[in-house]
């Protein structure tokens, strides 16, 4: 059981640090790449985070940013 206090003090964490990326995707796509990622048990948030982060890294290293 998480306290009222702990839920407060990451909520605000949250909202200082962290932000939504909205793509828009064919739904097609969507479903089956959350079927893939149910079917492995990897949650979808970490698995499209995990890619950008190898994006970044990749591409840093080819004078990308």
């Amino acid at each position: 059981m998480v306290s009222e206090a702990k839920k407060a003090s990451n909520l605000k964490w949250d909202q200082e640090n962290m932000t939504y990326q909205t793509v828009k995707v064919r739904r097609e796509l969507l479903e089956e790449f959350k079927a893939v990622c149910a079917a492995r048990g990897d949650r979808v948030n970490t698995v499209l985070r995990e890619a950008m982060e190898r994006y970044i890294e990749e591409n840093k290293a080819a004078g990308g940013g």
